[in-house]
């Protein structure tokens, strides 16, 4: 056994041996202000529904603790000692903390608070998460909100992260998993293009037409479409390719070629007009991935579903 061991075993009973002092500690305290309020044992008793005598012997006992009387006794009367008058005074403030303590983080689990820190790639935290903002934090009025935009794959346990929207598939992994949203790609390119060059009538037709891509190494000339034979798939070229998925983006939008991009990166310009879907009929080959919120385990707090549900009706709203 690791010497590293035992002391964390010898730790873990002496902290729990020390907080059943302090509970035991501070429940006789209790009974203690309850005497001095009630002015005698049996008014204490009476108050909080226990006998005389079981209120007598905790005061004995802290003051077998405390090494120190804490009442002067009479037949008619208690009165405080010195060291009773300090306890007194210190007693209060001590439970009323406590007390104070108790509500404060009671509270939170009713009226959110604190910092939440998101993570979320660049291209969709920008069209997706920051709009969410003002509402998030109107609704939740004492939240601070941090959020990253990068690409890389953050680890929420590592990084501090308290939410981390992840596209595409997901690896096993000690995190806690909402699916937002299935992710679709669509084929589309803007009218002006089109009115120049023609509508594509089917997916092979695009072997015909200035396709915008990433470069090479990331494989982005390689289209799918329908099921999943080999025979579905189609390279696809143009004379512009980008990096940047806001680059191809603005690239189509400006007529340059025809995207094969996820629905959510497109959504708002489909919508608007600025381009046209293609192959409405012939969906792009399903690969598994999606749109996931990933966060640490443990219970899920109101301030963490709060911008879970956020994103989720965002999600939906894309789709319809």
């Amino acid at each position: 056994m690791l010497a590293s061991d035992c002391n964390n075993r010898l730790y873990i009973r002496e902290s729990f041996a020390w907080r059943t002092k302090m509970t035991g500690f501070a429940d006789r305290l209790d009974v203690f202000l309850r005497v001095v309020a009630g002015g005698s044992f049996s008014a204490a008793g009476r108050d909080m529904n226990m006998q005389a005598s079981s209120i007598s012997r905790q005061i004995d006992m802290l003051e077998g603790e405390l090494g120190v009387e804490l009442f002067y006794r009479s037949t008619r009367r208690l009165a405080l000692t010195s060291a009773g008058e300090t306890l007194c005074h210190r007693a209060r403030q001590v439970l009323g903390q406590l007390e104070e303590t108790r509500s404060i983080v009671a509270a939170m689990a009713n009226e959110p608070q604190g910092w939440l820190m998101i993570s979320a790639p660049v291209c969709f935290g920008q069209r997706h998460v920051v709009p969410l903002v003002p509402v998030y934090l109107e609704r939740f009025p004492k939240v601070h909100l941090e959020l990253s935009l990068e690409d890389r794959a953050v680890n929420p346990l590592e990084d501090g992260i308290d939410l981390a929207v992840r596209i595409g598939k997901l690896q096993d992994s000690a995190l806690l998993v909402t699916k937002l949203a299935i992710t679709e790609s669509v084929v589309c390119a803007a009218p002006s293009y089109l009115q120049r060059h023609g509508v594509p009538a089917v997916p092979a037709d695009l072997v015909h037409h200035a396709c915008l891509t990433t470069p090479k190494p990331m494989k982005a000339g390689m289209w799918h479409f329908g099921e999943t034979s080999s025979e579905d798939r189609l390279e696809v070229s143009g004379r512009f390719v980008c990096g940047d998925m806001d680059g191809l983006l603005a690239s189509a939008i400006a007529g340059l070629g025809i995207i094969h991009l996820q629905t959510w990166l497109v959504a708002e310009p489909l919508r608007d007009g600025r381009l046209v879907r293609l192959f409405p009929t012939i969906l792009p080959r399903p690969d598994g991935s999606g749109i996931y919120a990933l966060r640490p385990p443990g219970a899920l707090t109101m301030k963490v579903k709060g911008m879970v549900d956020l994103l989720k009706a965002r999600m939906i709203a894309l789709s319809e």
